[in-house]
């Protein structure tokens, strides 16, 4: 339905009606009613913040059905699955990266205070990435659902808050893409987390859950390690970094067959390798004209992979349901 359709709609703060058209049209129909009904009590007598949260988590939730994020959805579990992995994995590479610039700092250390305006984003952007992935690990640890996914788009806005400073800076596409490589993987990374199913990350991860998710902050710590702490001349060798892009996206393949662990591992790392090591493949081929027919065939190739498996035996939907999801964090 359009809003106007239910009753008191145009009664509704203006918020709300936002809200509810990110919802599928057909949901809104259906639900409107219902959920505007189950706002209005949820906010009675609260204050603006409360209700300026219940808008964010109802806009929120229209978004991820928009997307296909639901618990019910296969999508939707895969990040699940992916979401305390890559909360440890950012925690690592950060870690890493912090204790590099610490121990290895520049003729300026990162976490000087700024002496001009231009340098505060700078500074801005290395104590958030150093802090907030720590809160985000620790709060999945803690089995703080709500603190996490705060935590996760404070993590993504440090990495929109490099990539867009890197805009600004560099006018040149080569140097976006070498700048932007380190908020690259907090952008993607906090998104990964924030936009899964709450509902299937809201418990306490189990011992083994635990286990897996300090084995991803180890990985990720390796994987900054691999990347030469984003030295763009240090691994000027194509290969290593057609591998750290390459794995990661093939590992997606198994989510085809309904295998969502292995997947959830490559949605993990994909994150953390994406940004730079396309950029730096694109240096050691020499250009993005000869980089965009590799891409077009490595694109190309894993669409046609992904209908061979699922046309030679791949179940339709997902053998993975919720209780599963949870079984395995």
């Amino acid at each position: 339905m359009t809003i106007q359709t239910f009753p008191g709609a145009m009664g509704e703060p203006v918020a709300l009606r936002a809200a509810l058209m990110l919802f599928p049209a057909r949901y809104r129909r259906e639900r409107g009613d219902e959920l505007s009904a189950v706002f209005a009590d949820s906010t009675a007598g609260t204050g603006r913040l409360a209700t300026a949260r219940e808008v964010f988590d109802l806009g929120a939730y229209g978004l991820r059905m928009r997307a296909g994020l639901t618990a019910s959805s296969a999508v939707g579990q895969l990040f699940a699955l992916a979401a305390p992995l890559v909360a440890g994995a950012v925690a690592g590479l950060c870690a890493a990266y912090t204790v590099d610039q610490v121990v290895n700092p520049s003729w300026v250390p990162a976490w000087a205070l700024p002496d001009r305006i231009g340098e505060v984003p700078a500074f801005v952007w290395f104590l958030g990435q150093a802090l907030l992935p720590l809160l985000l690990v620790a709060a999945v640890l803690a089995g703080r659902s709500r603190e996490a996914r705060y935590a996760a788009f404070g993590v993504a806005g440090v990495g929109a808050l490099g990539v867009l400073t890197a805009a600004v800076q560099e006018p040149y596409l080569w140097g976006f893409l070498e700048c932007s490589g380190q908020s690259t993987p907090l952008l993607l990374a906090g998104l990964v987390f924030a936009f899964a199913p709450q509902e299937l990350t809201a418990e306490r991860p189990s011992a083994r859950g635990r286990i897996a998710v300090l084995a991803a902050a180890a990985g990720g710590g390796l994987i900054l390690i691999g990347e030469g702490y984003y030295s763009s001349v240090g691994l000027m060798d194509r290969v290593p970094a057609v591998a750290l892009l390459l794995v990661p996206a093939a590992a997606l393949l198994f989510a085809v067959r309904g295998r969502l662990a292995p997947a959830a591992i490559g949605l993990a790392a994909l994150p953390l390798t994406l940004g730079f090591n396309a950029f730096r493949t694109w240096q050691s081929v020499g250009g993005v004209w000869r980089m965009a027919p590799l891409a077009i065939a490595v694109v190309v190739g894993l669409v046609a992979a992904g209908r061979i498996l699922h046309r030679a035996g791949a179940a339709p939907g997902c053998d993975v349901g919720a209780g599963g999801v949870r079984s395995l964090v």
